[in-house]
Protein backbone atom coordinates (compact mmCIF):
# COMPACT_ATOMS: atom_id res chain seq x y z
CA UNK A 1 0.00 0.00 0.00
CA UNK A 2 2.84 2.42 0.87
CA UNK A 3 4.56 1.62 -2.43
CA UNK A 4 1.37 2.30 -4.38
CA UNK A 5 0.89 5.65 -2.63
CA UNK A 6 4.46 6.73 -3.44
CA UNK A 7 4.09 5.80 -7.08
CA UNK A 8 0.72 7.56 -7.29
CA UNK A 9 2.19 10.76 -5.84
CA UNK A 10 5.08 10.60 -8.29
CA UNK A 11 2.76 10.07 -11.27
CA UNK A 12 0.63 13.02 -10.18
CA UNK A 13 3.71 15.23 -9.92
CA UNK A 14 4.75 14.19 -13.42
CA UNK A 15 1.30 14.88 -14.79
CA UNK A 16 1.19 18.33 -13.17
CA UNK A 17 4.61 19.22 -14.55
CA UNK A 18 3.73 17.92 -18.00
CA UNK A 19 0.45 19.78 -18.38
CA UNK A 20 1.96 23.01 -17.06
CA UNK A 21 4.97 22.91 -19.38
CA UNK A 22 4.12 20.82 -22.45
CA UNK A 23 2.69 23.76 -24.37
CA UNK A 24 5.88 25.80 -23.98
CA UNK A 25 8.42 23.22 -25.18
CA UNK A 26 10.00 22.75 -21.76
CA UNK A 27 9.48 19.02 -21.20
CA UNK A 28 11.82 16.11 -21.94
CA UNK A 29 10.81 12.46 -21.54
CA UNK A 30 13.73 10.12 -20.77
CA UNK A 31 14.25 6.34 -20.76
CA UNK A 32 17.17 4.54 -19.07
CA UNK A 33 18.00 1.40 -21.14
CA UNK A 34 20.91 0.27 -18.93
CA UNK A 35 18.53 -0.02 -15.95
CA UNK A 36 17.05 -3.08 -17.66
CA UNK A 37 20.34 -4.94 -16.99
CA UNK A 38 21.23 -3.48 -13.57
CA UNK A 39 21.75 -6.62 -11.50
CA UNK A 40 24.20 -4.82 -9.19
CA UNK A 41 21.29 -2.80 -7.81
CA UNK A 42 18.00 -4.06 -9.26
CA UNK A 43 16.78 -4.48 -12.87
CA UNK A 44 13.98 -2.02 -13.62
CA UNK A 45 11.93 -0.51 -16.39
CA UNK A 46 12.98 3.05 -15.70
CA UNK A 47 12.20 6.49 -17.08
CA UNK A 48 11.46 10.03 -16.07
CA UNK A 49 10.64 13.57 -17.05
CA UNK A 50 12.68 16.78 -17.03
CA UNK A 51 11.08 20.23 -16.85
CA UNK A 52 12.60 23.68 -17.23
CA UNK A 53 12.67 25.89 -14.14
CA UNK A 54 14.72 28.78 -15.58
CA UNK A 55 17.24 29.45 -18.35
CA UNK A 56 19.87 27.29 -16.62
CA UNK A 57 18.06 25.22 -13.97
CA UNK A 58 16.04 22.09 -14.77
CA UNK A 59 14.26 19.55 -12.55
CA UNK A 60 14.39 15.84 -13.39
CA UNK A 61 12.36 13.06 -11.70
CA UNK A 62 12.65 9.35 -12.41
CA UNK A 63 10.79 6.15 -11.48
CA UNK A 64 11.86 2.54 -11.97
CA UNK A 65 9.77 -0.61 -11.44
CA UNK A 66 11.42 -4.01 -10.92
CA UNK A 67 10.36 -6.31 -13.75
CA UNK A 68 12.38 -9.50 -13.18
CA UNK A 69 14.47 -11.32 -10.60
CA UNK A 70 18.15 -10.43 -10.08
CA UNK A 71 20.94 -12.91 -10.74
CA UNK A 72 21.27 -13.76 -7.04
CA UNK A 73 17.63 -14.85 -6.70
CA UNK A 74 18.50 -18.46 -7.43
CA UNK A 75 16.55 -20.17 -4.64
CA UNK A 76 13.41 -22.19 -5.24
CA UNK A 77 12.19 -21.18 -1.76
CA UNK A 78 9.94 -18.11 -1.82
CA UNK A 79 9.37 -16.45 1.53
CA UNK A 80 8.29 -13.15 -0.05
CA UNK A 81 7.36 -11.85 -3.50
CA UNK A 82 10.20 -10.48 -5.62
CA UNK A 83 9.35 -6.81 -6.19
CA UNK A 84 10.76 -3.31 -5.86
CA UNK A 85 11.00 0.22 -7.17
CA UNK A 86 13.39 3.17 -7.49
CA UNK A 87 12.76 6.90 -7.10
CA UNK A 88 15.10 9.76 -8.03
CA UNK A 89 14.81 13.54 -7.97
CA UNK A 90 17.53 15.67 -9.55
CA UNK A 91 18.24 19.37 -10.02
CA UNK A 92 20.46 20.28 -12.99
CA UNK A 93 22.39 23.39 -13.93
CA UNK A 94 23.06 23.64 -17.68
CA UNK A 95 25.98 25.68 -18.98
CA UNK A 96 26.01 27.59 -22.27
CA UNK A 97 26.22 25.45 -25.39
CA UNK A 98 29.75 24.54 -26.36
CA UNK A 99 31.73 22.18 -28.61
CA UNK A 100 33.28 19.11 -27.02
CA UNK A 101 35.67 16.54 -28.45
CA UNK A 102 34.54 14.77 -31.60
CA UNK A 103 31.18 16.51 -31.83
CA UNK A 104 30.99 18.85 -34.83
CA UNK A 105 28.00 20.79 -33.58
CA UNK A 106 27.20 22.42 -30.22
CA UNK A 107 26.40 20.01 -27.43
CA UNK A 108 22.84 20.52 -26.23
CA UNK A 109 23.38 20.75 -22.51
CA UNK A 110 26.63 20.33 -20.58
CA UNK A 111 25.46 20.22 -16.96
CA UNK A 112 26.22 19.66 -13.29
CA UNK A 113 23.58 18.08 -11.06
CA UNK A 114 22.73 16.82 -7.61
CA UNK A 115 20.16 14.13 -6.86
CA UNK A 116 18.47 12.25 -4.07
CA UNK A 117 17.46 8.63 -4.62
CA UNK A 118 15.60 5.81 -2.89
CA UNK A 119 15.59 2.09 -3.68
CA UNK A 120 13.20 -0.48 -2.22
CA UNK A 121 13.97 -4.12 -3.06
CA UNK A 122 12.35 -7.31 -1.72
CA UNK A 123 13.69 -10.67 -2.84
CA UNK A 124 14.69 -14.20 -1.84
CA UNK A 125 18.25 -15.46 -1.98
CA UNK A 126 20.43 -18.48 -1.20
CA UNK A 127 24.00 -18.62 0.11
CA UNK A 128 26.61 -21.25 0.97
CA UNK A 129 28.65 -20.72 4.12
CA UNK A 130 31.18 -22.33 6.43
CA UNK A 131 29.61 -23.07 9.79
CA UNK A 132 31.71 -21.52 12.59
CA UNK A 133 34.23 -20.61 9.84
CA UNK A 134 35.19 -24.28 9.53
CA UNK A 135 35.90 -25.04 5.85
CA UNK A 136 35.07 -28.70 6.43
CA UNK A 137 31.45 -27.85 7.29
CA UNK A 138 29.58 -26.24 4.38
CA UNK A 139 25.92 -25.36 4.79
CA UNK A 140 23.30 -23.72 2.61
CA UNK A 141 20.86 -21.05 3.71
CA UNK A 142 17.82 -19.62 1.88
CA UNK A 143 16.16 -16.51 3.28
CA UNK A 144 14.16 -13.38 2.46
CA UNK A 145 15.68 -9.90 2.11
CA UNK A 146 14.07 -6.49 2.60
CA UNK A 147 16.49 -3.83 1.36
CA UNK A 148 16.11 -0.04 1.46
CA UNK A 149 18.74 2.33 0.12
CA UNK A 150 18.83 6.11 0.60
CA UNK A 151 21.47 8.22 -1.12
CA UNK A 152 22.75 11.42 -2.68
CA UNK A 153 24.94 11.94 -5.74
CA UNK A 154 26.83 14.81 -7.35
CA UNK A 155 27.33 14.27 -11.07
CA UNK A 156 28.18 15.79 -14.39
CA UNK A 157 26.92 15.04 -17.86
CA UNK A 158 25.90 16.34 -21.21
CA UNK A 159 23.16 15.90 -23.73
CA UNK A 160 23.66 15.63 -27.46
CA UNK A 161 21.03 15.82 -30.19
CA UNK A 162 21.01 12.66 -32.33
CA UNK A 163 17.98 13.29 -34.57
CA UNK A 164 15.51 16.17 -34.50
CA UNK A 165 13.90 16.05 -31.04
CA UNK A 166 15.74 12.89 -29.98
CA UNK A 167 18.62 13.40 -27.54
CA UNK A 168 21.14 11.18 -25.77
CA UNK A 169 22.00 12.03 -22.17
CA UNK A 170 25.32 10.72 -20.76
CA UNK A 171 26.33 11.17 -17.12
CA UNK A 172 28.61 10.00 -14.29
CA UNK A 173 28.92 10.89 -10.63
CA UNK A 174 29.78 9.94 -7.07
CA UNK A 175 28.08 10.20 -3.70
CA UNK A 176 27.07 8.15 -0.68
CA UNK A 177 24.35 5.59 0.01
CA UNK A 178 22.84 4.29 3.23
CA UNK A 179 21.77 0.65 3.05
CA UNK A 180 19.24 -0.81 5.49
CA UNK A 181 18.94 -4.59 5.07
CA UNK A 182 16.57 -6.76 7.09
CA UNK A 183 16.17 -10.52 6.63
CA UNK A 184 13.68 -13.29 7.44
CA UNK A 185 14.42 -16.97 8.13
CA UNK A 186 18.19 -16.51 7.97
CA UNK A 187 20.40 -19.03 9.80
CA UNK A 188 23.77 -17.58 8.73
CA UNK A 189 25.46 -15.50 11.47
CA UNK A 190 28.13 -13.07 10.23
CA UNK A 191 29.89 -13.07 13.62
CA UNK A 192 30.05 -16.86 13.75
CA UNK A 193 30.16 -18.08 10.15
CA UNK A 194 31.90 -17.11 6.90
CA UNK A 195 30.58 -17.07 3.35
CA UNK A 196 31.80 -19.40 0.65
CA UNK A 197 33.07 -16.93 -1.96
CA UNK A 198 34.92 -17.15 -5.26
CA UNK A 199 38.31 -15.51 -5.74
CA UNK A 200 37.15 -13.71 -8.88
CA UNK A 201 35.11 -10.52 -8.64
CA UNK A 202 31.41 -11.06 -9.34
CA UNK A 203 28.09 -9.26 -8.93
CA UNK A 204 26.64 -12.33 -7.27
CA UNK A 205 29.27 -12.43 -4.51
CA UNK A 206 28.81 -8.73 -3.71
CA UNK A 207 25.03 -9.01 -3.45
CA UNK A 208 25.31 -12.19 -1.37
CA UNK A 209 27.67 -10.48 1.06
CA UNK A 210 25.38 -7.44 1.49
CA UNK A 211 22.28 -9.61 1.92
CA UNK A 212 23.93 -12.02 4.36
CA UNK A 213 25.54 -9.30 6.50
CA UNK A 214 22.29 -7.35 6.90
CA UNK A 215 22.01 -4.30 9.12
CA UNK A 216 22.73 -0.67 8.26
CA UNK A 217 25.83 0.48 6.37
CA UNK A 218 27.10 3.65 4.69
CA UNK A 219 29.08 3.10 1.48
CA UNK A 220 30.29 5.15 -1.52
CA UNK A 221 27.90 5.55 -4.42
CA UNK A 222 29.22 5.45 -7.98
CA UNK A 223 26.75 6.13 -10.77
CA UNK A 224 26.85 6.50 -14.53
CA UNK A 225 24.96 5.67 -17.66
CA UNK A 226 22.97 6.93 -20.59
CA UNK A 227 19.37 7.96 -21.17
CA UNK A 228 17.45 8.24 -24.42
CA UNK A 229 15.31 11.39 -24.50
CA UNK A 230 12.58 13.04 -26.50
CA UNK A 231 12.12 16.82 -26.18
CA UNK A 232 8.64 18.26 -26.61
Amino acid sequence: MVMKKKLLITVLLYALAFFSNAQTGKVSIKFAPLALMDDISMPTIQGGMEVKLSNHFFWYNEVGIKYRKCVNELTDTSFIDSKGFKLKSEVRYYFNKTKIGIFKEPVAGLYLAGNLFYINDNHNTKINYYYKKDSSITLQDAFAVHKKVFGINLLGGFQHSIYKNFVIDMFAGIGIRIRVVNTENKEFNKDRDSLVQTIDFSVLSIRNYVDAAGGTSIVPSITGGIRLCYNF
